[in-house]
Order: C-alpha cells, then structure tokens, then sequence
C-alpha cells in the first residue's frame, strides 16, 4: 500500500455530507437556513443549511439545526440525525465524529 502524502478535508467537504444524511432521515425536514455560510449562496445550499462542522485534526463536532414534521417525536428524530450523521461521516471519511448537537428551530406542519 502507498502511504505517500496526506489525506485532507475541507470542511464544506463534511457539512455537506452531514447535510446529506440529516435530509434523508424521514421527521426531520431538513436543516435550517445558514444566511452567512458561503456555500448557501451556491447550488448545493439547500444541502448545507443549518450544518456547521468544527474540526480538530482527524476529529469533528457539528452543529445541526433542523425543521421536524409536526406530530412527531422529536427526541427520536433528533437521536435519528446523531446517529445518521455520525455513521456517514464516519464511514466516508474515517474521522471520529466527537458530537452532533441538534437545536429545533422549526415544526412543519404539513
């Protein structure tokens, strides 16, 4: 195996693939508008909203902020996004995920 080189991740990189699982999970409704991240303004905004990832060497720590469907358990649905978003991250980038905070900032009611 070569082992030549780094291995480096921007972190637009990881809130998009955290934004990625946090949208597939069914309850949640998405993330939350971000105003001021530079990738809300592009395409791929609508993947990024409300994520925002710290990292600290081969570690990261995000914070999530999401719409849940009204009627639902919101517990359960934000245990859901931690989970999701902590396997994906992991399994695609090999880093640990430290913590995934999740903060309520709006109820779908359709």
């Amino acid at each position: 195996m070569l082992d030549a080189g780094d291995f480096k991740l921007r972190q637009g990189v990881l809130e998009l693939i955290a934004g990625i699982a946090a949208n597939s999970v069914e309850g949640a409704s998405g993330v939350a508008v971000r105003p001021d991240h530079p990738e809300d303004r592009r395409k791929r905004k609508h993947l990024v909203k409300g994520v925002r990832a710290e990292v600290e060497g081969k570690s990261v720590s995000f914070d999530l902020e999401a719409h849940m469907e009204y009627g639902k358990d919101f517990m359960r649905l934000a245990k859901e996004l931690q989970r999701e978003v902590a396997r994906a991250v992991s399994d695609m980038t090999g880093w640990e995920v430290k913590e995934v905070n999740v903060t309520v900032v709006g109820v779908n009611a359709l």
